[in-house]
């Protein structure tokens, strides 16, 4: 299963945090996997190549971990639109496959 995790203060998304392969078939035949990993890819390539925002990003090929951060300041801003977006695909993905998919959202403490 995949979960994948995203991090919100207030009303602002500050991560994603994707752990894990999706398991629906076997690798290269996987769906949900394929439609996962390419979600993220273009959210990366929009935050990144298009909007150009230092996005924090993290990729560990063992163990299947992907996480991206938003920049502080004015890069969170402009950065929520595509999260949102990952976001809303996501849910909507867990709803069809949801033994293999599982979305959630955690409250950062206004202090951290």
């Amino acid at each position: 299963m995949t979960k994948v995790t995203f991090s919100s203060r207030g009303d602002m998304l500050l991560s994603v945090d994707l752990l894990g392969h999706a398991g629906y078939a076997e690798e290269g035949e996987d769906i949900v996997c394929a439609a996962i990993s390419s979600a993220v890819m273009l959210t990366h390539a929009l935050l990144f190549d298009v909007q150009k925002l230092p996005v924090d990003t993290l990729i560990e090929d063992e163990g299947a971990h992907i996480r991206i951060t938003l920049p502080q300041g004015a890069g969170m801003t402009r950065g929520q639109d595509a999260l949102n977006a990952l976001r809303l695909h996501l849910t909507e993905l867990e709803q069809t496959y949801p033994e293999f998919l599982s979305v959630m959202e955690v409250h950062a403490d206004a202090e951290d």
